[in-house]
């Protein structure tokens, strides 16, 4: 029998696992999955692939305005990439062009999830995911343990073993991300190699880890501010600040201390029960440190 070769080899909570190429039988096999899910669900009636966007508009959920911005958006992240891709600008219009990018990216993923957000409940989008999930049990194996015919032990025995197991923090969720990038053809790194990123790095306006830096190397969100790696505001002692800059804590309460006492009806200062405590505790008299010194004997007479 054949080996089946590797596709990719990943590290889950210090166990190995690695995805296999589909044979041709699994790939068979998932194909009679999907052709099983797709008639069921036509019976219960869920619609069409080619009913969706109909069904969407007539629910107020898409409509030719949202159209419009969709397509006026793919235009838009068009012209910039052009733009960079042929230089001859000034890098400040660069560096510009650039993080509008980053938006209008994150605004077309927006509306790309809103737009399909129904997708997965036609006849076509559960039958995907269907097959998907049988190549993915089929092929999510543990890359030290062999079974009895000395092939890669599956990780999951069957669907429904795959179906009742947590997703949160699972290792099917974990090689599902593995396997969609090689299932669907999908670099490992593609926001990172976008050209708005390869030029922010490039430039030195980012860091590796494509956060913006200032010319000190200090991560700064969008506006300049210093943030932290979880874009919390800091000052340049990495303490956490507000949007105006005054220290607060980890919960974002202010840390402030006050710099001036209140005052009574006269404008006199009020001094409170504790600041007079420790007025008093000021005027004590400090001790000498160290052993009291011996008196002088007085001269024999």
């Amino acid at each position: 029998m054949a080996k089946k070769r590797k596709a990719q080899t990943f590290e889950f909570k210090g166990t190995k696992y690695c995805i296999l190429n589909p044979s041709s039988k699994v790939n068979e096999d998932a194909s009679m999955e999907y052709n099983r899910v797709f008639g069921k669900a036509l019976q219960s009636g869920a619609l069409l692939r080619e009913s969706l966007d109909t069904f969407m508009r007539g629910q107020g959920l898409w409509d030719n305005e949202r159209q419009d911005s969709y397509d006026t958006t793919l235009e838009e992240i068009y012209k910039r990439e052009q733009k960079l891709k042929l230089g001859g600008i000034k890098i400040s219009e660069a560096k510009q062009i650039s993080i509008e990018l980053r938006g209008l990216r994150a605004l077309l993923q927006a509306m790309i999830s809103q737009k399909n957000s129904l997708d997965v409940n036609t006849a076509q989008g559960q039958a995907e995911n269907a097959r998907f999930n049988y190549l993915l049990i089929s092929c999510l194996v543990y890359n030290d343990i062999k079974g009895a015919d000395d092939s890669f032990k599956r990780v999951y025995a069957s669907l429904d073993e795959f179906n009742e197991e947590d997703a949160e923090g699972s290792v099917g969720v974990v090689g599902a991300e593995h396997f969609s990038r090689f299932y669907y053809g999908l670099e490992d790194n593609y926001e990172h190699n976008l050209p708005e990123n390869k030029f922010l790095r490039e430039f030195n306006f980012s860091n590796e880890k494509d956060q913006l830096i200032n010319e000190d190397g200090k991560t700064i969100d969008y506006d300049g501010n210093l943030v932290n790696e979880n874009l919390r505001f800091v000052d340049e002692e990495n303490n956490f600040v507000n949007a105006d800059g005054d220290k607060i804590d980890e919960e974002g309460n202010p840390v402030k201390e006050r710099v001036q006492p209140f005052l009574d009806e006269e404008g006199n200062p009020v001094i409170s029960g504790e600041d007079e405590a420790i007025a008093v505790a000021d005027e004590q008299p400090k001790k000498r440190r160290g052993r009291p010194r011996k008196k002088k004997q007085e001269s024999e007479s």
